[in-house]
């Protein structure tokens, strides 16, 4: 992971890296937002649970996944990628999430030449070892930074009270989200949907499942975190078939050595992961 900088924080959940030796990888790829991704060398196939099929280019878009997908890595691969935040994806594409979602976008649906070229350069360049990926970071960030569109202020005002609410813990009440807004709850639903693909329900079921792979994927999780954690869902089976859905594993495979065990960290998923840090504490 490469932490973005504090002028990007808004824009970028986290930036990284992620590098394979010759050979295939199949990999279950969690229920990410947009991810803006160059691959510096090899190649990745996705296969999306709608059984939507895309093959990676030097830079592409993952857009927003509803469910997990499959990946398989053609190695030896080297990928820097950008999480971007759900505001970011809508400033950069304008495509709402509940109708462009799990499928890979050729860059130039999104960005114009003159930035395409610019992410290619610095790709072959850090393929070269003229660069090192920070600078690749760097490009994207200034690309991202470029993004054409602006938001409308209660969209904006609707994705940051989301933020808030899924960042307040492990199971927020859906009546706080809906009084800490001064519009309908049909309007809030129609925002959620455009930015997070869902209306706000399926959202926090979503993240609360990539919040329980996070920390079942983290050794040592003490009883007490555990325990809180099975009180959001209703037993154990629904656990198992949440985290599946979004995540492409079942808790015991976090045992076994996986790329996807290094996507589950907290920065990778932003407002996902914030909870645990006070359930760490």
């Amino acid at each position: 992971m490469i932490a973005p900088p504090a002028e990007a924080a808004a824009l970028v959940h986290t930036f990284y890296t992620i590098a394979t030796d010759a050979g295939e990888i199949e990999e279950a790829i969690p229920a990410y937002s947009a991810q803006f991704i160059v691959m510096v060398r090899g190649q990745v196939r996705f296969t999306f649970a709608d059984g939507t099929t895309g093959t990676s280019d030097t830079v592409f878009i993952n857009t927003p996944q509803m469910r997990s997908a499959r990946a398989v890595l053609e190695g030896p691969v080297f990928q820097i990628g950008a999480s971007l935040t759900h505001a970011a994806w809508q400033r950069l594409a304008n495509l709402p999430a509940d109708e462009v979602h799990d499928r890979l976008l050729p860059a130039e649906a999104v960005l114009t030449l003159a930035q395409i070229a610019a992410l290619e350069a610095a790709a072959a360049d850090c393929r070269d070892g003229r660069i090192t990926p920070e600078d690749v970071c760097t490009v994207l960030t200034e690309v991202i930074a470029a993004a054409p569109y602006n938001l409308r202020p209660d969209h904006e005002a609707v994705v940051e009270a989301i933020r808030r609410w899924l960042s307040s813990g492990f199971d927020p009440a859906l009546a706080d989200l809906y009084a800490s807004l001064d519009m309908s709850q049909r309007q809030i639903q129609r925002i959620c949907r455009r930015f997070f693909g869902v209306a706000p329900a399926q959202v926090l079921k979503r993240f609360r499942a990539l919040r329980a792979a996070m920390l079942l994927s983290q050794p040592g999780i003490s009883r007490e975190v555990h325990d809180q954690l099975m009180a959001t869902f209703f037993d154990q089976a629904h656990l198992i078939r949440d985290i599946r859905r979004y995540t492409g594993r079942t808790p015991s495979q976090f045992r076994q050595e996986s790329v996807a065990n290094e996507l589950l960290v907290p920065a990778a998923h932003g407002d996902a992961g914030t909870p645990l840090k006070s359930a760490a504490e």
